[in-house]
C-alpha cells in the first residue's frame, strides 16, 4: 500500500483548495493511505512516512512561500538524505493567469530535487487548453470545473506512479489506465482497463444495527461524529453508513480497512471507545461480518475517465461576487464544499455565471449560494427558478441575499433595493442594510430546528454571537411556508429594524415540488469556517446541507416531502 502526503500553504485558502482536490485525484486508486496537511501540521516525520509527496505553495515574487521554504530549511538539519528515491510533484496557486506559478512550480521542485526527490511531469491535456507539464496551477482558487480536473489528474497521477512504483502494480501504470482512457475517448473507441489482482490486505467490515425510531436522531448523530473523526484515521478506505429501504430500523455500516492492524488500531482510537459503547446503548446489533474480496481479479478503476460511472449527486457552490468581496468567500465555500462531497456529492465550486443562466454546460441537484455580491448573473436568462420548479435544493450562506442591489453595500441606516426578485422570490426576502458587526444574542427555535435536523442538537438554545446581523426588505415570517429556525434578540445590540421577530436561519419549501430552500444570515468572518472560533455557524450549515440534501427531489424520487410543516 503507498502512503501518499499532500502538503501545502496557503495564505487566502486558494492553494489549501487545490491541496484537497489533489488529495481527492489520489485517492482515486484503491489501496493507498493518503495525508493531507499544511505545513503548519506537518511533521519531519510525515514527510519521513511517504512514497510520494505533493508540494503546494502560493506564487510569491515566482519563488516559495517562505512558510514552505523554512519548513524544508529545518527539515534539512536533522533528514537530510533521507528521502532518496521518494516521487515528488508540485501545484501553485497566482494572483492571475501569467502571474509566475510555472515558476514557482520550478522553485519549489528545486528544493525536493535538493534532497533526493524524484520528479514527474504531466504530459495529459485537461480540456482543450490545459495541462500539468510543472505541475498544476489555478488562477485564485480552482473555480471551475477544468481547475477542479487538473487539480485531481495530478493527484491521480502520483498515485498511480506510486502504485507503480512502490507497490510493484504494473496494470496502473499510465499508458494502461488514464492515457488509454483519454487516447479512446479521442478516437471514439471503446476503453478497457485491465485488471488487477485485489490487494491481499484489504479487509472488509459489515455491521447491520437496528435502531429504535425514537432513538435514531440521537444514533445518527454520533454515528456523524464517528464517521467524521474515522475517515481520517491512517488506512481507512471506506467507511459508510446506510439505511434500509425495506425497514425503517435497519442500518449497515460498511467499512474497509488497508489491513488487519489498521482495523485493529481503529478499535483502540478514543472516538472508537468513547462513541461505540454509548451507541450500541441504544440499539441492537444483529450481525458483524469480517470479510476479504471473493473475485479473484477486479477491474482498474479509471477515475474521471471513458467508462468511469458519475456520481450519482451533483451539486454547484456558487461563488460569484463582483462588488464587495468577502475575506470568507474562500474558508466558507470550502467548508460548504466538504460538507457536500461527505455526502457523496460531485461539488464543484465555481463563480461562473454561465453555470446559473439558460444553456449551461451542466445542471446540478443543489445549487449552493455563497457570499455573493453584484450582478451575479442575467436575471432575464437565469435557471434559478427553473432548479427550484423542479423541486431541486438551494442553500444560502450570508450575502446570498444580498446581491443585485440598488447601491453600494449599506453600513448603518442607509436603506437598500434590489435591481431583481429572483433572490427574494426564492428565499423570501432581499437584503436591507446591517448595522457594523457587533454581539447579539441569538436564539435557537428548538422544536421547530429539530424537526428539520437533529444537527440543530449541537447548538444551545441561546448563545452570544459577534457578526453582521442582517435587515432584511421584509421579515420572512410574513411569508406563511417559511419556518423560522433561529433569531437575534435586537434588545441585544444597536440597528435591528424588525422588533422583536427577527430572523437568521430560515427553510422553507417552495413550489409544487416543494424545493428545499434554507438560508442563513450568519457567517460574516472567515474564523467561522476554519474550526478557529465557535463551531455554531458551521453547525447550522451542516443542519442545512442535512436538509437540502434529504428534501431534495433526488432524495424523494419524486415523492411529496412535507417534513418541515410535519414538524
Amino acid at each position: 500500500m503507498g502512503r501518499i502526503l499532500v502538503m501545502y500553504h496557503s495564505n487566502t485558502d486558494c492553494t489549501a483548495q487545490m491541496a484537497k482536490h489533489i488529495a481527492d485525484g489520489a485517492r482515486q486508486i484503491s489501496g493507498h493511505e493518503v495525508r493531507l496537511k499544511s505545513c503548519d501540521e506537518a511533521e519531519h516525520s510525515d514527510v519521513l512516512w511517504c512514497d510520494a509527496i505533493a508540494c503546494g505553495t502560493p506564487t510569491n515574487l515566482g519563488g516559495v512561500a517562505w512558510r514552505m521554504k523554512k519548513w524544508w530549511d529545518e527539515f534539512a538539519a536533522d533528514n537530510w538524505s533521507t528521502c532518496d528515491g521518494k516521487l515528488c510533484t508540485t501545484f501553485s496557486s497566482q494572483g492571475g493567469h501569467g502571474g509566475g506559478a510555472e515558476m514557482s512550480c520550478q522553485a519549489m521542485a528545486n528544493v525536493l530535487l535538493n534532497f533526493g526527490f524524484l520528479f514527474f511531469g504531466v504530459t495529459d491535456y485537461i480540456g482543450k487548453i490545459n495541462t500539468c507539464h510543472y505541475g498544476a496551477v489555478v488562477a485564485k482558487q480552482p473555480r471551475n470545473e477544468v481547475d477542479r480536473l487538473c487539480c485531481q489528474r495530478l493527484g491521480l497521477r502520483m498515485a498511480e506512479w506510486t502504485a507503480v512504483y512502490v507497490d510493484g502494480r504494473k496494470t496502473l501504470h499510465p499508458q494502461l489506465t488514464t492515457k488509454a482512457a483519454d487516447r479512446a475517448a479521442e478516437s471514439g473507441t471503446k476503453f478497457e482497463a485491465p485488471t488487477e489482482a485485489p490487494l491481499a490486505r484489504a479487509v472488509h467490515v459489515t455491521v447491520t444495527k437496528e435502531v429504535p425510531e425514537s432513538e435514531q436522531a440521537r444514533w445518527l448523530e454520533m454515528a456523524e461524529e464517528l464517521a467524521h473523526h474515522t475517515w481520517q484515521e491512517a488506512g481507512c478506505l471506506k467507511y459508510n453508513f446506510v439505511k434500509s429501504l425495506e425497514s425503517k430500523t435497519r442500518f449497515v455500516i460498511s467499512e474497509e480497512w488497508a489491513s488487519e492492524a489498521h482495523l485493529e488500531a481503529h478499535f483502540a482510537t478514543p472516538h472508537f471507545t468513547k462513541l461505540v459503547p454509548q451507541m450500541d446503548a441504544i440499539s441492537e446489533t444483529v450481525s458483524i461480518d469480517k470479510c476479504a474480496d471473493a473475485l479473484a481479479k477486479r477491474p482498474v478503476s479509471v477515475p474521471g475517465s471513458l467508462g468511469t460511472p458519475a456520481p450519482t449527486k451533483t451539486a454547484l457552490i456558487f461563488t460569484k461576487a463582483t462588488a464587495f468581496l468577502h475575506d470568507s468567500l474562500g474558508p466558507a465555500s470550502s467548508y460548504v464544499r466538504d460538507l457536500f462531497a461527505a455526502r457523496g456529492y460531485d461539488a464543484i465550486v465555481s463563480d461562473e455565471s454561465a453555470l446559473m443562466e439558460a444553456g449551461a454546460p451542466k445542471s446540478f441537484d443543489v445549487i449552493c449560494l455563497v457570499q455573493n455580491s453584484g450582478e451575479i448573473f442575467n436575471p432575464e436568462t437565469q435557471i434559478l427558478q427553473e432548479h427550484v420548479r423542479q423541486g431541486k435544493g438551494v442553500l444560502g450562506i450570508h450575502a446570498a441575499l444580498a446581491c443585485f442591489l440598488d447601491g453600494e453595500d449599506a453600513v448603518g441606516g442607509t436603506p437598500m433595493g434590489s435591481t431583481c426578485s429572483v433572490i427574494q422570490d426564492t428565499f423570501g426576502a432581499h437584503f436591507y442594510n446591517h448595522p457594523v458587526p457587533q454581539t447579539g444574542r441569538v436564539t435557537i427555535h428548538k422544536e421547530a430546528a429539530l424537526g428539520v435536523s437533529a444537527k440543530f442538537g449541537e447548538l444551545p438554545d441561546k448563545f452570544d454571537h459577534h457578526d453582521e446581523f442582517f435587515n432584511f426588505n421584509r421579515n420572512p415570517t410574513e411569508t406563511p411556508d417559511i419556518t423560522v429556525l433561529a433569531s437575534v434578540d435586537e434588545s441585544t445590540y444597536e440597528g435591528g429594524v424588525h422588533g422583536e421577530s427577527h430572523p437568521l436561519v430560515w427553510c422553507r419549501e417552495l413550489g409544487e415540488n416543494k424545493a428545499p430552500i434554507f438560508y442563513s444570515a450568519l457567517g460574516h468572518f472567515s474564523h467561522f469556517y476554519d474550526g478557529s472560533d465557535s463551531p455554531h455557524v458551521r453547525s447550522i450549515l451542516r443542519a442545512g446541507v442535512d436538509f437540502i440534501d434529504r428534501n431534495s427531489l433526488h432524495s424523494r424520487g419524486g415523492a411529496d416531502a412535507s417534513k418541515v410543516k410535519a414538524a
